[in-house]
C-alpha cells in the first residue's frame, strides 16, 4: 500500500506522503526522529480509523430482553464480521484538523475526486480493520449513554457473562486473516477448542441462557410452560430437552414479536444445539486418552512402571465408579485421590521382590529403587525424566552411570534442597526463619527480611560449594560469603543491587568468610540479649566436630539473660567461676573456650569491640587441647591443626546417614574411611563424597527385613 500507485486522495495517500517524508537512516542506525516519524503515520491511523467504524443498533424483538443471549449475539456477529467494512460516511466527516499535514485528506470538490476520495477509504478500512481482536467488552446491548459510561469503567474479559455473552464471543477475524499464517491459524483454533472443552463453555452458556431468561426482566421464560426448564437440571442441555425449548421458546416468541428476530432466535437454539453436541462428541472422544493419562499420572506418583495388575485395580476402580453413575470428570477426580491416598505415593518404598529371602539377607535395589534413592538424597524429590529413562534402560546400577547422573543432578538447581535439607538440619538452623528469640526493641535493624536473609546465606554457600565441586574445608576457611542488599547492611559491606544476591570474595575484611562467622549460627546460639559463648561452643562441638555432650545435671545455675545485668563480672569470668564446679568443669571445658573466640560477634551477629554494657570485649581462648588463639583467626588455626580430620570425619558421617536414611552401623565403617581417604587425595572435593556414598554397597543394597522394607 505504501508504493501503490494511483493514490491521490483520500487516507491511504495520505499516508503515503508520511511515508516519503520519513528521514533517510544513517549508517543502518535508526535515528530518533525516524522513530516518531512512524509514530506519525501510526497515530493518523489509530485517529482516523474509529471515525469510519461500523455500527450496529439493538436488534428490534418486542417482549425479549435486548440481553438475551440470541440477540446478543446476533450484534456481537454484525460487529465481529464488519471489522473491515467502510460504512460509506467518509463524505459527511470533517476532517479540516488535517489541512496542514494532510491535505489529501480534505475532501475534494469535484464529483470524479470524491469517488475517488470514498473509494480510498473502503480500501484504507479493508487494510486496517478497526479492532484485529476483542479481548474485553462491556454490555454490548446497552442503549443508555449514561449506562454505557459506567459499564466502560468494567469491561469484562471472556470469561465473563455468560448469561448475557458480555464477555465470552471469539472475535479475531481481521488478526486470522491478516496477521497470522496456516500454521498461526490451526494453532488459534485449538486454542478456543481447548477452551471450550475445559470450560465447559457451551454448556454452561445455554443455562446461564435459561437462568437469564427467567429472572431478568421482562422474564420471558417466567410462566408456567417454562417450569420444566431449570438451568439447575443436568438434563437441560440433552438433545430432547433442548428441542422441546426451543419448541414453547418459538411458539411464545411468534405472538409477540418480528420474523427477523424469531430467526434469529431460532438460529441460536439450532447453533447452540450443535455446540453442545460437539462438546459432548469431544468429552466422549477424550475418555479413553485422560484413562491413559491416569495410568501414566499413577507411575509418576508411585516412581515406577505399575504393575498390570495395579493398573487394572485402577482402571476397575473408574468402571465401578461410571457404573455408580458418576460422570466421568467426577470418577476421574476420585480415581485421582486414590493413587494421591496410596502408601505408594505418600511413601518411598523399597518393596521386597523375594517375600521368602531370610531374613537379614542383602540383596540389590531394583533401577526404579536405586533411582528414588539418588534423587530423594540429591534433590529430596521424585527423579526427573532421564533418571527414570536411565532406570527403564537398566543401567542405573552401573558404577560410572550412576556417578554421571549425581553430577548431572548436582548441577540442577534442585540441588539447593539438598542444601536446605541435610545442611540445614545438620547445622540445626532448618526452623531459623521461626526464630523469635532477638529483643528487636534492642536490635531493631533484626527484621523479618535480615532474619531470611541470615538463613539464606549459608544455603547459597553450601549449594555453591555441591555445584562447583568444591573443597568442603570451605564451610571453615573461606574468605568468601554470599549476601543481598539487607545482609550486606548488616556486615558494613557494599551493597550488590537491589533484590539480588552477590557473592563477596573478600569477605575477610568485614570479619567473614565461610559458615562460622554467619550471623544465623550466632544469632542461633544467643539468647537474644547477650552472647551465649556456652551455646557457640556447644554447636561448634556438637554440630561440626561431632561430639557428644551429655545433658547438663539437673539445678544447674542459669545466667542473667541480659548482658546489662551481669553486675561486675564480664560473661567471660561469670564463665570461669562456672566452670570451677567440678560438676560442670568436665562438660564446659570441651567448649567455652570455641564460644569465647566468637564474643567479637553480638547477640544478632554483628560485629562489636564492647558487650552492651560498655565493657571491652576479649576474644582470646585457650582450647582444649592446650593451644591458645583469638578471634575468628585463632579457631580456624585450631581447625586447621587438630579439628580438621574430626569436621571431615562428622561431615562423612552426617552426609552417610542422610543418604541412607538410617544410623550408622559398624559395618558402615571401612566405607567412612574410603570416604575420608578419597577425600584427603582428591582436594577435598564434595562430590567425591557423594560419588563414594551412592556407588557404596550400603547405598545399591537393602537388607530383606520387615522393619527395612521403607525409609523416609
Amino acid at each position: 500500500m505504501l508504493t501503490a500507485p494511483g493514490e491521490d486522495v483520500g487516507p491511504l495517500a495520505a499516508l503515503q506522503a508520511r511515508w516519503k517524508s520519513l528521514p533517510t537512516p544513517v549508517d543502518r542506525k535508526e535515528p530518533e526522529a525516524l522513530r516518531q516519524a512512524v509514530g506519525w503515520m501510526r497515530d493518523l491511523i489509530v485517529d482516523l480509523r474509529p471515525r469510519v467504524a461500523m455500527s450496529f443498533d439493538n436488534l428490534p424483538a418486542r417482549g425479549i430482553a435486548p440481553g438475551s443471549q440470541s440477540l446478543v449475539l446476533w450484534k456481537d456477529r454484525q460487529y465481529a464480521e464488519h471489522r473491515t467494512t467502510y460504512p460509506g460516511n467518509a463524505l459527511k466527516l470533517d476532517l479540516t484538523a488535517y489541512a496542514q499535514t494532510d491535505p489529501a485528506l480534505l475532501i475534494p470538490e469535484t464529483e470524479e475526486a470524491r469517488a475517488r476520495y470514498d473509494a480510498s477509504f473502503t480500501r484504507f478500512c479493508a487494510l486496517f480493520p478497526d479492532k484485529f481482536y476483542v479481548s474485553e467488552r462491556g454490555r454490548i446491548f446497552l442503549t443508555n449513554p449514561r449506562e454505557i459510561a459506567s459499564d466502560a469503567q468494567g469491561h469484562r474479559l471472556l470469561s465473563a457473562g455468560f448469561h448475557s455473552q458480555m464477555g465470552y464471543f471469539r472475535d479475531d477475524r481481521p488478526l486470522y486473516e491478516l496477521v497470522l499464517d496456516a500454521n498461526e491459524q490451526r494453532q488459534l483454533d485449538s486454542l478456543w477448542k481447548e477452551l471450550d472443552f475445559v470450560t465447559h463453555a457451551p454448556v454452561r452458556q445455554f443455562k446461564q441462557f435459561i437462568w437469564f431468561e427467567r429472572a431478568e426482566p421482562p422474564s420471558f421464560m417466567a410462566t408456567a410452560q417454562f417450569n420444566m426448564f431449570r438451568s439447575e437440571d443436568d438434563d437441560v442441555t440433552s438433545e430432547a430437552k433442548m428441542a422441546q425449548l426451543a419448541q414453547v421458546y418459538l411458539a411464545k416468541a411468534k405472538e409477540i414479536t418480528n420474523d427477523v428476530a424469531l430467526g434469529v432466535v431460532r438460529d441460536y437454539f439450532q447453533q447452540m444445539n450443535a455446540n453442545v453436541r460437539a462438546f459432548e462428541q469431544a468429552r466422549a472422544a477424550a475418555e479413553p486418552s485422560h484413562l491413559d493419562a491416569l495410568l501414566a499420572f499413577a507411575e509418576r506418583a508411585y516412581r515406577r512402571p505399575m504393575a498390570k495388575t495395579e493398573a487394572d485395580d485402577l482402571r476397575a476402580f473408574y468402571h465401578s465408579l461410571r457404573d455408580q453413575r458418576l460422570s466421568h470428570e467426577d470418577a476421574i477426580r476420585d480415581a485421582v485421590v486414590s493413587v494421591l491416598m496410596s502408601p505408594h505415593f505418600a511413601y518411598r518404598v523399597d518393596t521386597l521382590t523375594d517375600d521368602r529371602a531370610p531374613a537379614g539377607d542383602l540383596r540389590p535395589l531394583s533401577s526404579y529403587e536405586l533411582a528414588n534413592r539418588l534423587s530423594y538424597f540429591l534433590w529430596s524429590s521424585m527423579p526427573d525424566d532421564e533418571l527414570m529413562k536411565h532406570a527403564a534402560a537398566g543401567d542405573l546400577q552401573k558404577a560410572d552411570v550412576l556417578a554421571a547422573q549425581a553430577r548431572r543432578m548436582m548441577q540442577q538447581r534442585h540441588v539447593r534442597r539438598l542444601a536446605t535439607e541435610f545442611a540445614a538440619n545438620w547445622l540445626d538452623i532448618r526452623r531459623f526463619e521461626e526464630h523469635n528469640a532477638v529483643d528487636r526493641e534492642r536490635f531493631p535493624g533484626f527484621t523479618n527480611e535480615l532474619r531470611e536473609a541470615m538463613f539464606e546465606e549459608p544455603i547459597r554457600f553450601v549449594q555453591d560449594v555441591i555445584q562447583r565441586d568444591g573443597s568442603v574445608l570451605d564451610f571453615l576457611y573461606a574468605s568468601h560469603t554470599f549476601v543481598n542488599p539487607v545482609l550486606a547492611r548488616h556486615y558494613g559491606m557494599p551493597e550488590p543491587a537491589a533484590g539480588t544476591w552477590a557473592r563477596v570474595d573478600d569477605a575477610q575484611k568485614y570479619a567473614r568468610g565461610g559458615l562460622l562467622p554467619m550471623s544465623v549460627f550466632l544469632t542461633k546460639n544467643a539468647p537474644g540479649l547477650r552472647t551465649s559463648p556456652v551455646k557457640r561452643g556447644y554447636w561448634i562441638v556438637h554440630r561440626l566436630l561431632g561430639e557428644y555432650i551429655p545433658a547438663p545435671p539437673p539445678n544447674v545455675p542459669v545466667l542473667p539473660t541480659d548482658e546489662t545485668k551481669l553486675g561486675d563480672l564480664t560473661l567471660r569470668e561469670t564463665l570461669a567461676q562456672h566452670r570451677a564446679n567440678p560438676a560442670c568443669s568436665s562438660c564446659h571445658a570441651k567448649f567455652d573456650s570455641f564460644g569465647l573466640a566468637f564474643e567479637g560477634y553480638g547477640p544478632v551477629g554483628e560485629t562489636r569491640d564492647r558487650d552492651l554494657a560498655g565493657r571491652p570485649v576479649e576474644t582470646g581462648a585457650t582450647f582444649p587441647d592446650g593451644s591458645s588463639g583469638a578471634g575468628l583467626d585463632g579457631l580456624r588455626a585450631f581447625m586447621r591443626a587438630r579439628g580438621q580430620g574430626q569436621f571431615v570425619d562428622n561431615l562423612s558421617r552426617e552426609l552417610l546417614v542422610y543418604a541412607l536414611g538410617r544410623s550408622l552401623l559398624r559395618s558402615d565403617e571401612p566405607l567412612l574411611a574410603d570416604m575420608r581417604k578419597h577425600l584427603s587425595s582428591g582436594g577435598y572435593r564434595f562430590g567425591l563424597l557423594v560419588q563414594d556414598i551412592v556407588t557404596s554397597r550400603q547405598f545399591l543394597m537393602k537388607r530383606t527385613t520387615l522393619s527395612s522394607q521403607g525409609t523416609r
